[in-house]
C-alpha cells in the first residue's frame, strides 16, 4: 500500500525454498532466530478489532526493529524501505477502524445498513430548480515521481475487472467505493453503472460469455476490508441502466469475493462470499441455477473467508470449478460438477495461518490449476486437478509476499512455446511478476525509477480475444498491457485519464478561485489542480493526507504525508520544500491533521499528542502548544480556529477530548464536559462561527449517538451541548461523521455534513435534516471533507472513493433568496443593488449566468414576500 518498500529479500532469508521440488509433505521452515521471524498475519475475523491490528502492528514493529538490529551486527544497513510498507499498511488500517469503533473494539457495521435504509427514507422531492453534484477531478492526474507510481495517469484503487466479451474496447472495473465503470472507447472516457446504488463498494465482476448486457457484480470491499459489508450481487440485464440486489439476506450481507458464470449453462452461477458485517461469521459459496432469482448453500466449510474461484477449460462433459479461502484449515476445493458439490483437497500449504490464498486453472489444459500461498510464499502447479502438486517457483522474483493480505490476485493465459501451447502466468501483490512457461521475471520494476505502473495489484483479467492482452487493477488505477511472447517485452497504457475513483482523505479549495484544488488521497499523494480542472498535478509522496490553503494568498499552500511529513509552496507548488517538524517522542497518527488559524492565516497548526504551530513568518514551529498532552492513547484528530478571533483554538482527538485555548496556546481548558457533555466519541471535526467565537460545532465518529453537536457559550462556566441530530424520519443517520461546514450567508440555519454514506444540510439549524446524495446526483460514498468557501456560491466536497465534487449553493432554492433566510425582502434587492454589474460566482447572481445583472433583480422583485 505505501510507497516505501518491501520486506521481501529479508523474507527469503527466513524461508527457503527448495525450486521445483515434489510436494508430499508440509513444507518444512528453515532454522532461523525466534527474534527474526516474521509475526504470523491477523485472523481474518480479527480484521475488524482494534486491539488485534494493534497487537500485530507491534509485533511487526517488533520484527522490524529486530531486523534492523540483526543487520546492523552484522555490519550492514537496513534501508527502511524494506519494513515499512507492511507497517503503513497496518498503521492506516487501525486509524480507519479505531476512529469508527471508539471506544469500542470493534465498529457496529451493521450500523450502516441500517443507516442506508434510512437515508432511503430522507429522499427528497427534487425539481429541475434543485441544483446537482458536479465531479471536478481529478482529472489527467500526474504521477508526483516514478518509483512506486509509475507512468502516466493514475487515479485510485481498483478491486476487480472484466472484459466484454467480444468488443475488445468495452471494460467494466470495480472500486471500492467507487462503484463500476463502463468504459466502450478503451479507456479514454468512463461512465458509471451504478451512480443509483444504495452503496458503492465493488469486489468482483462477471459478464455473461454470449449476452453482455446481463452483468453480475459482486458488492463489498473484500480486498480492503474497509466496507466489510455487501448488498449482495447486483445484477443487470440491460447493460446497466437497471439493476436489482441478488442474494444479499442468504449471503447475511457478507462481501461477495468472486462470481463464475457457467459458459455451457449461463443460468448457473457461482460466488464466494466471506468477511461480512455480523462479528464472527465465516463465508460461504453459493450457487445458482436461474440467473440468481434464487441460491443454494453448496460449501458451508467451517472458519473461511472464501477469496477466489476459477474454472478450467472443458474436456468432455467435465469442466472442473476450484475455490479458495483464508483460514487455518487448508481450504482448497474442487467440484467436477459445475459447483453442486465440493471436495476438499490435498495440498502442499502449511498449517500456518493461509491469509492470501488464490488459484487459476490453465488455458491448455483441462486438468492443471495453480494455487499461490502468501503465507508459504510459493505458487505451486497440479496437472491431475489437485491430486498432487510441484512447486514451481524457481528462480522468482519476489513480488512482495508478505503484503498478499491486502493485494494479491493472479491471471492465467496462453502462448505457443516449441510448437506447443503453454501457459502464461501473471502474479501480482505488491509488484507485478510473469512466468512464460520457462522463466519468472518482473515485469514492472516498481520499486526503481524504472517502473512502470503503480504497485500494489488488486485485479487482473485477460482479454478473452487475444491472449497476449490483460487488464491490470491497481492502488492506482487500470493499465492495459500487451505481451509480445518474443522477444518477451511489454507495453502498457494507463486508461486513468478520467476514471474519478480516487480516494481523498481531506481536501482544500481557496477563498475564490473556483479551479484551485488540493487534496491528500490514500496510496497516490496529493492531487492539486492549478487552474486547470482537466489536468492535475500531483505533489508530496506516499499516501497523501490533510492539506491546506493560505485564505488570503493561495499561493501558499501545504501538504501532508503520512506521520506528518508536511510540504510547503509559496508559488502554487511550481517549487516546495519540506518543512516537516522534528516530533521526538509524540504519538503521530498515520494520516495527521493540519489547519490553517483563518483569522491569522501564517499559523498552521499540526497535531500528534500535542499541537505544534508553523509561523510562516518565522518559517520555524513551536512544540507542543502550553504543554497540553492527550490523556491515553489519543491524537489529535480535528483542529479549529475562530475565523474572528486568531488567539481561540479548539482540538478534537480520537477519544473524545476536546480542548481549547483563549489565548492562543500557552493554556487549555478541556470543554467536552458539561450539562449535557459531548458522547464519548471520536471527534471528527470543528467548526466556529464566522463571527461568534464561542459557538462550536463538533461531529462525533462511530455510531450509537448524536453526530452533531453545537455548543452556543465555550466559555461558560457549564456548558451546554445540544444534539443537532434531529429526530425520525429527517435525522442525520447513524453513522460515522466526518465534517461539518456552515453556510457563508446563514451559518447558525443552513448546516452542511459528510459522513461514511453522503451529504445531508439542515435549513432549519438542526431541527430536520435532508438527504442532498443520490437525490442530487453525488453517488453514496464517504465525504470526508465539506467546505463552501466564502468568495464562491459553490459547497466543495472530497470523497473517499469517487473523487472531488462541488454543487452550487442552496441545494432547495427559494427564487429570488439571495441571502438564503427563507424570505424575499428588501435585503435581498439590496444585495443585487451593491454587487450589480459584477461578475464571477457570486451569491447574487441568481441565474448562474456569471454576472448579476437586471435578470437577477427581477427574480427578487417578482418573488418578493415569499416566505415571510
Amino acid at each position: 500500500m505505501k510507497k516505501l518498500g518491501l520486506l521481501n529479500t529479508l523474507l527469503l532469508s527466513l524461508l527457503v525454498l527448495s525450486p521445483f521440488s515434489a510436494v508430499s509433505a508440509e513444507r518444512p521452515k528453515a532454522e532461523t532466530s525466534k527474534r527474526s521471524e516474521m509475526p504470523q498475519p491477523m485472523e481474518r475475523f480479527s480484521y475488524n478489532s482494534v486491539e488485534a491490528i494493534r497487537k500485530h502492528y507491534a509485533d511487526m514493529k517488533l520484527f522490524k526493529q529486530n531486523l534492523e538490529a540483526d543487520a546492523k551486527a552484522r555490519g550492514e544497513e537496513l534501508p527502511e524501505m524494506k519494513t515499512k510498507l507492511a507497517l503503513g499498511f497496518l498503521e492506516a488500517y487501525l486509524q480507519y477502524v479505531s476512529v469508527r469503533a471508539y471506544p469500542n473494539d470493534q465498529v457496529d457495521w451493521t450500523a450502516y445498513l441500517r443507516a442506508l435504509k434510512h437515508q432511503d427514507q430522507m429522499t427528497e422531492m427534487v425539481t429541475a430548480a434543485n441544483p446537482m453534484w458536479q465531479f471536478v477531478g481529478p482529472r489527467g492526474l500526474a504521477v508526483p515521481y516514478r518509483t512506486y507510481f509509475g507512468q502516466g495517469n493514475i487515479s485510485g484503487r481498483v478491486n476487480a475487472i472484466a472484459h466484454h466479451p467480444t468488443n475488445n474496447s468495452t471494460y467494466f472495473i470495480g472500486a471500492p467505493q467507487g462503484g463500476v465503470m463502463k468504459t466502450t472507447d478503451g479507456g479514454v472516457t468512463w461512465t458509471s453503472l451504478s451512480q443509483s446504488w444504495s452503496m458503492q463498494q465493488v469486489g468482483s465482476i462477471a459478464v455473461h460469455p454470449t449476452n453482455p448486457n446481463i452483468i453480475y457484480v459482486g458488492t463489498g470491499d473484500f480486498q480492503g476490508w474497509m466496507r466489510p459489508y455487501s448488498n449482495g450481487v447486483m445484477k443487470t440485464t440491460d447493460g446497466g441502466t437497471t439493476w436489482v440486489s441478488l442474494g444479499a439476506a442468504q449471503f447475511g450481507n457478507r462481501c461477495v469475493s468472486d462470481i463464475l458464470i457457467d459458459p455451457e449453462n449461463t443460468n448457473v452461477i457461482t460466488v464466494t462470499t466471506g468477511f461480512g458485517p455480523y462479528q464472527g461469521l465465516a463465508g460461504q459459496i453459493w450457487r445458482s441455477t436461474n440467473g440468481g432469482t434464487s441460491w443454494s448453500l453448496v460449501n458451508n466449510a467451517a472458519n473461511v473467508v472464501w477469496s477466489d474461484l476459477t474454472m478450467g477449460i472443458a474436456s468432455g462433459n467435465t469442466r472442473y470449478y476450484y475455490a479458495v479461502g483464508h483460514s487455518g484449515n487448508k481450504d482448497v476445493w474442487r467440484s467436477s460438477d459445475r459447483g453442486a458439490t465440493w471436495t476438499k483437497l490435498t495440498t502442499p500449504l502449511s498449517a500456518s495461518n493461509q491469509n492470501a490464498l488464490r488459484i487459476a486453472a490453465s488455458k491448455v489444459n483441462a486438468n492443471t490449476v495453480y494455487l499461490v500461498s502468501c503465507a508459504d510464499q510459493n505458487i505451486w502447479r497440479s496437472q491431475d486437478a489437485g491430486a498432487t502438486w510441484v512447486s514451481i517457483k524457481g528462480t522468482m522474483p519476489d513480488p512482495g509476499w508478505y503484503q498478499g493480505w491486502y493485494d494479491l490476485t493472479m491471471a492465467v493465459s496462453s502462448r505457443i512455446l516449441s510448437g506447443n501451447p503453454v501457459d502464461v502466468i501473471y502474479l501480482g501483490i505488491v509488484d507485478l511478476v510473469q512466468y512464460d512457461g520457462a522463466t519468472w521475471r518482473n515485469i514492472n520494476n516498481g520499486f526503481t525509477s524504472s517502473a512502470l505502473i503503480h504497485i500494489d495489484i488488486h485485479s487482473m483479467a485477460v482479454n478473452p480475444n487475444n491472449a497476449n492482452e490483460l487488464l491490470f487493477g491497481t492502488d492506482g488505477g487500470v493499465y492495459r498491457v500487451t505481451y509480445t511472447p518474443s522477444p518477451h517485452s511489454v507495453t502498457y497504457t494507463s486508461l486513468n485519464n478520467v476514471l474519478g475513483i480516487t480516494q481523498f482523505y481531506w481536501g482544500d479549495w481557496p477563498t475564490s478561485d473556483l479551479n484551485w484544488m488540493l487534496g491528500g488521497a490514500q496510496d497516490n499523494s496529493t492531487p492539486t489542480a492549478r487552474g486547470n480542472l482537466s489536468s492535475w498535478a500531483n505533489v508530496g509522496g506516499g499516501d497523501g493526507g490533510y492539506c491546506a490553503i493560505n485564505p488570503l494568498n493561495q499561493n501558499i499552500q501545504y501538504a501532508t504525508s503520512q506521520g506528518l511529513g508536511v510540504y510547503r509552496t509559496t508559488n502554487g507548488w511550481s517549487s516546495s520544500n519540506s518543512i516537516s517538524p522534528s516530533l521526538g517522542s509524540d504519538r503521530v497518527p498515520f494520516i495527521a491533521t493540519i489547519a490553517i488559524n483563518p483569522a491569522n492565516p501564517n499559523f498552521l497548526y499540526a497535531g500528534t499528542n500535542y499541537l505544534w504551530r508553523w509561523n510562516e513568518s518565522t518559517q520555524s514551529w513551536s512544540a507542543r502548544l502550553g504543554g497540553q498532552q492527550l490523556s491515553a492513547s489519543g491524537t489529535v484528530l480535528s483542529i479549529a480556529a475562530a475565523p474572528s478571533d486568531a488567539n481561540r483554538i479548539y482540538t478534537g482527538s480520537t477519544n473524545g477530548e476536546l480542548w481549547m485555548s483563549t489565548n492562543g496556546g500557552t493554556s487549555w481548558t478541556q470543554i467536552n464536559t458539561g450539562s449535557p457533555s459531548l458522547p464519548n466519541r471520536a471527534i471528527t471535526s470543528l467548526k466556529v462561527h464566522p463571527t461568534d467565537p464561542n459557538r462550536l460545532y463538533a461531529t462525533m465518529g462511530g455510531t450509537g449517538t448524536g453526530h452533531l453537536y453545537l455548543c452556543v457559550n465555550t466559555t461558560a462556566g457549564t456548558r451546554v451541548w445540544t444534539n443537532l441530530n434531529g429526530s425520525g424520519a429527517t435525522a442525520l443517520p447513524d453513522v460515522h461523521t466526518n465534517t461539518v461546514e456552515l453556510d457563508p450567508l446563514n451559518p447558525s440555519q443552513l448546516i452542511y455534513v459528510g459522513n461514511d454514506i453522503g451529504v445531508f444540510y439542515t435549513k432549519n439549524g438542526g431541527a430536520t435534516w435532508s438527504n442532498g446524495t443520490d437525490t442530487n446526483g453525488l453517488p453514496r460514498v464517504q465525504v470526508n471533507t465539506l467546505k463552501a468557501p466564502t468568495g464562491t456560491t459553490y459547497l466543495n466536497a472530497a470523497t473517499y472513493g469517487r473523487g472531488m465534487w462541488r454543487i452550487r449553493l442552496p441545494f432547495a432554492p427559494l427564487a429570488g433568496d439571495v441571502d438564503r433566510n427563507g424570505c424575499v425582502n428588501d435585503l435581498d434587492l439590496l444585495r443585487i443593488v451593491f454587487r450589480f454589474g459584477q461578475t464571477g460566482s457570486l451569491p447574487e447572481d441568481l441565474n448562474g449566468d456569471n454576472i448579476v445583472n437586471d435578470l437577477d433583480f427581477l427574480e427578487v422583485l417578482f418573488n418578493f414576500g415569499t416566505g415571510c
